[in-house]
Order: structure tokens, then sequence, then C-alpha cells
């Protein structure tokens, strides 16, 4: 009888961690699959100063590729000049980004001032250059179903206008 109740009771453990896996290999496969929202900067503006801080306006315009209305929690960012983060921030009072179109984001970054000087004194060992490079990385939360998603942008700023 105590033989009987063991292979129950084993049968049944094995079928319930059996049932387990299966369920949690269903749940992954419901994610959707997204294609990464672009983001632009589009403009940058000075805000009234707070005391030793110089917060900025950032206009963004994040396009986005999906075939659906995304749903943004919050998002993070950091703007860099010559591999220095000189701009960051976090909002979260954003808009939903649309299916196929690109939406105006605006968001207040701070400026790190320890940062700023170390680019200064980067500049004045190197020169500047006839072109500056910038960095723009974001990190997009969605949803709780949502993975987030890591956006990184990278280019140069012409300082110099070129001859024809």
């Amino acid at each position: 009888m105590a033989k009987i109740s063991a292979k129950i009771i084993f049968g049944c453990n094995k079928f319930f961690l059996i049932t387990v896996c299966m369920l949690l290999a269903s749940c992954a496969s419901l994610q959707p699959k997204l294609e990464q929202p672009g983001v632009k900067v589009a403009g940058l503006q000075l805000l009234p100063t707070q005391g030793f801080s110089q917060p900025i306006e950032v206009s963004l315009l994040i396009s986005n590729p999906n075939d659906r209305d995304l749903s943004l929690r919050g998002i993070s960012y950091t703007i860099g000049i010559e591999n220095f983060d000189l701009l960051s921030g976090v909002s979260n009072e954003l808009p939903v980004l649309t299916a196929y179109k690109e939406t105006p984001v605006k968001v207040v970054v701070t400026a790190n001032v320890l940062q700023l000087v170390k680019l200064l004194e980067h500049f004045g060992r190197n020169g500047i250059r006839e072109e500056v490079n910038y960095n723009f990385a974001a990190k997009l939360d969605f949803s709780a179903w949502l993975p987030a998603l890591r956006v990184n942008e990278k280019g140069a700023i012409p300082l110099v206008q070129k001859r024809k």
C-alpha cells in the first residue's frame, strides 16, 4: 500500500513539474517581437536656472516602427559629447507612442558640472576639431508585459561649415 501511494505521489509531482514548465514556456512565447523605436534629438532649450543647476529642455522625436501603440511608463536618458556624459534625466510623464508615427516628446535634463569641466579640460589639451562626437542613450520602459528597450544613437556635430 505504501509503495502504491509513493508511486502516485511521485507521478503527480512529475506531472506538476511538466505542467509548470509547459506553462512558463508558453508565457515566454506570448511576448510580442518589437522593433526598436528611433530617437532623434530635435532641439535644446535653456530653462531658468535653479541654484547651481542649469535645466535644459530636450525636444525628442520618437518614431514607433511597430504595428501597435506603445505606452511608456518611463524613460531614462543620457546625452554625451566626446564620451563625456554631460546631460541626464528621467521622466514618467510621457505620451503614447502611436503606431507608425513620430511622436514629439519633451524632457528636462540637468547638466553634470564635473563632466563639463572634464570636457573643457579635454578640449584645452586636444583642441577643438571641425566636428564634435555626440552620443544619446535611452532606456524606454513599457508596460509590465513588454521588455524595456535600449536606444543608442551616435553621430558627429559639424562645428565648421564645409566649403563647396
